[in-house]
């Protein structure tokens, strides 16, 4: 009925060769409207149609109809209020790109006048993001959303074609849109609002980092019309966490950079088909996200193959009689020594087992990406995992502990015997995704808080005892059947190896422990082990970057003299070289703190990153005093954050950057 309605007011005006190719498209308008637009107004609608082919004609550049019917007939862009501006845009804006014949150029000319000419600037104080252009105008202010609107609007105008694109971040907090101009038969950047081209455009490192495989992630491109997907623009203007209805494009691909990941094993190593396996399927689980080079060379010899390569990632495939306590040592100073700076010089860590069948298991591993269930021997909060956990802690008064099952209901108990057995029962019980340990270890036990009962590693499995250095009444733990990972931020020497049934590869093996970052020399100071843990559990990072990123800041602190007396200073050069990471570094399960602040942010209604800047309050949060850590994922660029919030500081370094309070 809406499109007969329009037509019967367009025949009585026009010939019937114009009102064929209008009536085209009255149709695709009419018939993608949203709902909640119709029935649209036929003057309305003829109008803009008569409009926007007038524009087509005099366009810098000929494009096909498909980019025409999507990018510049529609009346909007995305939910914004309804304004009818096509008119007041042309006469305004036409004279700005006078002369033009490349539409980009014509577009830049339009980010780089306009603003100024109709009193807009991005403000976060603006009414909301996604305002329409005559609201904007009138308030003075917009958000990344509205400037890119207004931008938008104006090139369609003038018959250029362009549509918004955004995306919720994957490494900060928040999200942002921007522009795409057709130009030269295809999609061209665009920096709405800031004067910026392609080749600076201040965003394009963190678009980067956007993740294929998580929708809320991915980036996406707005349309008129259904794309052949079905896909929808997951809405990042209202709602953080929800898609909308507006038809949009997944163009994750154009902006995601492939990092380069290394897989190193000896010849000896890949010339055994079980252990060659191993790097095989590694490779190939990463196929699609990476860029993998597999390197036969000795681990502790790669050094002039890694510089060569620059890779993002790095693994290390060694079978157990491969190394020791001083090839982790010569790891860790090789791995920043690849560049002329003092940091780690990609994401790595080591790949191995007591046999070739964990190696392969290990590699192969496509662990849940949020931990749902926890042991731990440290203090936790209840609220880090959504699912159950049990906790001995020497927090806690001696023999206290507490157990919070599926349902979140916590309860409190007391022991006045050992407590390895309740350790052992909830290995069991719960077998969880992620286990947190603390207090005395060494490479072949670890003990419970204040003492009270020790975990030992013998015949390749563990075993629990009611005291330590008792053996007579060890009580075997049962086999795990779930995949772990394993952060012992205070353990010494529990990530050390020494023999085929150690700690280490007893968890790797039968516990089936697929990352574990722990010490492998004694510890006294702590600083990574603890900031490891930190960034796992409130930050929302893999256990692989939350040991990188702990890595990282210990290494800057130390750069920059930021240390309080020389112990501290001591504390730092031991820490530097004491911990390791275990597991494939690529492999992105988290304990799920991001998701959670994500769901804070919107009960507030707080936003969590406006436009190019990012929240402060988010970044660094009141309840835990460390940085943010942005990583970027091709590191032969250089890298620069900026926009960083009031009262804080950012470190930038190669390829990656620290934001940090004053």
């Amino acid at each position: 009925m809406q499109k007969k309605w329009v037509l019967a007011s367009l025949f009585t005006a026009f010939s019937l060769a114009a009102a064929a190719t209008l009536e085209r498209d009255i149709d695709f308008l009419v018939r993608f409207a949203p709902p909640r637009d119709l029935p649209l107004p036929a003057d309305f609608v003829t109008n803009n149609c008569l409009l926007a082919a007038a524009a087509r004609a005099s366009a810098p550049e000929a494009y096909p109809d498909s980019i025409y019917l999507d990018y510049v007939l529609p009346y909007s862009v995305i939910r914004e209020e309804r304004d009818d501006w096509r008119t007041s845009f042309k006469e305004r804006f036409a004279s700005v790109v006078a002369g033009c014949t490349n539409a980009y150029d014509a577009a830049v000319k339009l980010d780089r006048s306009i603003w100024d000419m109709i009193g807009v600037h991005y403000d976060t104080r603006r009414d909301k993001a996604r305002q329409s252009p005559f609201h904007s105008m009138r308030i003075g202010m917009a958000s990344c959303t509205g400037i890119s609107i207004i931008l938008i609007d104006a090139c369609r105008a003038l018959g250029i074609p362009a549509r918004l694109v955004g995306c919720n971040w994957t490494t900060i907090p928040g999200n942002h849109s921007w522009v795409e101009v057709w130009s030269g038969g295809r999609w061209r950047v665009l920096a709405s609002g800031e004067k910026e081209r392609e080749d600076s455009i201040w965003f394009l490192d963190y678009a980067a980092m956007a993740d294929s495989s998580r929708p809320d992630k991915r980036i996406y491109a707005s349309r008129w019309s259904p794309s052949p997907e079905g896909t929808r623009f997951w809405l990042t203007w209202d709602h953080p966490q929800s898609v909308s209805d507006v038809p949009a494009d997944d163009v994750t691909a154009k902006y995601a950079i492939k990092p380069r990941f290394a897989i190193v094993a000896s010849p000896e190593t890949l010339s055994r088909p079980e252990w060659n396996m191993a790097a095989e399927m590694l490779a190939e689980k990463h196929r699609d996200d990476a860029n993998t080079t597999i390197i036969a060379c000795s681990p502790a010899n790669a050094a002039a193959a890694l510089r060569n390569l620059k890779p993002r990632y790095a693994a290390f495939l060694m079978r157990q009689d491969e190394f020791g306590t001083q090839t982790l040592l010569d790891l860790k100073t090789m791995m920043r020594s690849l560049d002329d700076d003092q940091f780690d010089d990609a994401i790595w860590g080591i790949i191995t087992g007591p046999d070739a069948k964990t190696a392969q298991r290990i590699a192969s591993s496509r662990l849940p990406r949020q931990i749902g269930s926890m042991l731990a021997t440290t203090g936790v909060d209840a609220n880090v995992v959504t699912g159950e956990i049990a906790t001995i802690s020497d927090a806690f008064p001696k023999g206290e502990w507490w157990h919070k099952d599926s349902t979140g209901n916590i309860s409190r108990f007391s022991v006045t015997g050992e407590t390895a057995s309740v350790f052992a029962r909830f290995w069991q019980e719960i077998d969880p995704e992620c286990i947190v340990t603390s207090s005395h270890a060494t490479e072949r036990n670890l003990e419970m808080p204040f003492s009270m009962g020790n975990i030992v590693a013998k015949d390749e499995k563990l075993f629990a005892t009611p005291e330590v250095g008792d053996a007579s009444r060890a009580v075997p733990i049962a086999e795990s059947q779930r995949e772990k990972v394993w952060a012992a931020p205070g353990n010494c020497l529990i990530a050390n190896h020494i023999a085929p049934d150690d700690m280490l590869m007893t968890a790797l093996s039968f516990g089936k422990v697929n990352q574990f970052t722990g010490y492998f020399k004694e510890t006294w100071f702590g600083f990574v082990g603890w900031n490891c843990w930190k960034n796992f559990a409130k930050s929302g990072y893999s256990l692989a970057i939350s040991h990188y990123a702990a890595n990282q800041w210990l290494l800057k602190k130390l750069s920059s003299g930021e240390w309080k007396n020389e112990k501290e200073h001591d504390g730092l050069i031991y820490d530097r070289d004491a911990t390791i990471f275990y597991g494939d570094p690529m492999q992105e399960t988290c304990v799920g703190e991001e998701k959670r602040r994500a769901r804070r942010h919107v009960a507030e209604k707080t936003p969590m990153f406006d436009g190019n800047n990012v929240d402060r309050d988010d970044c660094i949060r009141s309840d835990c005093h460390y940085p943010r850590f942005i990583i970027f994922p091709d590191s032969t660029r250089s890298h620069e954050v900026r926009n960083i919030p009031d009262g804080c500081r950012v470190f930038n370094a190669d390829d990656f950057a620290i934001i940090e309070n004053d």
